[in-house]
């Protein structure tokens, strides 16, 4: 693999990342920070496919599942029947004249009727309710899939980076022995080895900095997989498998037809528009059909009644005007949303464009003269044709065209699944 380590490296240059991406022992031989309790730790490979698996427990998503559960349930309370009412008295009875008493008692069932002329439209408004739980419930968990594949990337990387500084150390190893034997010659003054040690330093210095973003990175991912502190977790991914770009009319295609940000939206206004039919026949007047029986001192009576509200003060007007105002508001808001969606989608696909034009430019051009020119120098150096200067500063170009080639390749990682949580189903 071009770009990993110099080609004077006893591994080549595919060994470095190889040592990173075949198993689990070899990349934590590279990847883990030195610790005494290192050899207590346990290590778990974890490829994104398995993180997926693992997602579906997660409490948050969880928890919009449940969310979804309650707006289904607020569907069967919009469409259930009202209970009739059953009101029932009894009281002692005395005649005006005499002494007569007795017990009189009296049942009344009120059936409400109101409920029909809103039903139709309460019903919309709870299943448009659902459609908006389930479209936010698939937006969550493409949020958590980007979140995750950013933390699995980050930790990629950064493994990538250890093996890299790894065989860069190892390098500069072989390069200081070489200068001391020259300084045993009397080839060169001792002063270059005094420099070449000081480069070691420096190589290790980053060595050690990035073993510690390794442990930072697998600790953050390992709380969000629910892994123990006991297990070491290393990520496998092919970091240099660049991924492939939509253009920029299939991405917004499909991310209008895809997107569940726009489905919540679109939901949303269904349900503000069956709020304003709901509150337009709110305007019918309630009504009830009561039956009764009562039996009283001197009479026995039974009926039929009809209870109905007058409309005499209000037609609903406040209720209408105020459902018709939040739907408007409802429609620039999706209209809005819809905007910002689309602009999004634009800027992902042009960083992941961007992204991966660089990366392969790095890849193409700037790695393979970086190494050239690290081994020339270094060979001449060998023979005495060329300076320790010379060599120390190709060997930190070397370094910073590594560094930019990996941060370039994580980059486009990113910056792709970003466009994949936009426009597609899930990210891949």
């Amino acid at each position: 693999m071009r770009g990993c380590c110099v080609p004077t490296a006893p591994l080549g240059c595919r060994g470095v990342l190889l040592l990173l991406l075949i198993g689990p022992t070899s990349a934590r031989a590279n990847a883990d920070p030195p610790a005494s309790s290192s050899s207590s730790v346990e290590t778990v490979t974890v490829t994104w496919p398995d993180i997926l698996r693992l997602l579906q427990r997660h409490p948050r998503l969880v928890a919009g599942q449940f969310d979804v559960a309650a707006a289904r349930g607020g569907v069967q309370v919009a469409a259930a029947i009202p209970n009739p009412v059953l009101d029932a008295e009894i009281d002692r009875g005395m005649a005006r004249t005499g002494a007569a008493t007795r017990l009189e008692w009296g049942l009344t069932l009120t059936i409400p009727l109101g409920w029909l002329a809103r039903r139709g439209a309460n019903v919309d408004v709870a299943e448009a309710e659902v459609d908006v739980a389930v479209a936010e419930s698939k937006t969550l968990r493409r949020e958590l899939l980007l979140q995750l594949r950013t933390m699995f990337w980050g930790l990629v990387y950064d493994q990538a980076r250890v093996a890299v500084l790894a065989a860069l150390e190892a390098q500069t190893l072989e390069l200081v022995r070489a200068v001391q034997r020259r300084v045993e010659k009397g080839e060169v003054r001792p002063v270059e080895a005094t420099r070449v040690e000081i480069e070691l330093e420096r190589n290790r210095g980053e060595l050690e900095a990035a073993q510690t973003a390794v442990s930072f990175r697998r600790a953050e991912l390992s709380i969000w997989l629910g892994i123990p502190p006991t297990q070491a977790l290393v990520a496998m991914a092919e970091l240099e498998a660049l991924p492939s770009v939509l253009d920029r009319d299939s991405a917004l295609s499909q991310a209008r037809t895809l997107s569940p940000v726009l489905a919540a939206a679109r939901a949303k206004v269904r349900a503000l528009e069956a709020a304003v039919r709901s509150e337009t026949r709110a305007r019918v007047p309630a009504f009830d059909v009561k039956g009764f029986a009562a039996t009283e001192l001197d009479r026995r009576a039974y009926g039929f009644g009809l209870v109905m509200d007058l409309p005499v003060w209000n037609w609903n007007a406040g209720g209408i005007a105020q459902a018709e105002a939040l739907l408007a508001a409802g429609e620039k808001t999706a209209e809005a949303a819809r905007w910002e969606f689309e602009m999004a989608v634009l800027d992902a696909q042009h960083a992941c464009h961007a992204s991966v034009v660089t990366a392969t430019r790095l890849k193409d051009n700037v790695m393979p003269r970086s190494e050239m020119a690290a081994a020339t120098l270094e060979k001449t150096y060998r023979i005495g044709e060329a300076s320790l200067l010379d060599v120390l500063d190709a060997r930190r170009t070397l370094a910073d065209s590594h560094r930019l080639y990996l941060s370039a390749l994580a980059q486009a990682q990113l910056d792709c699944s970003r466009l994949d949580a936009l426009a597609q189903e899930e990210i891949p």
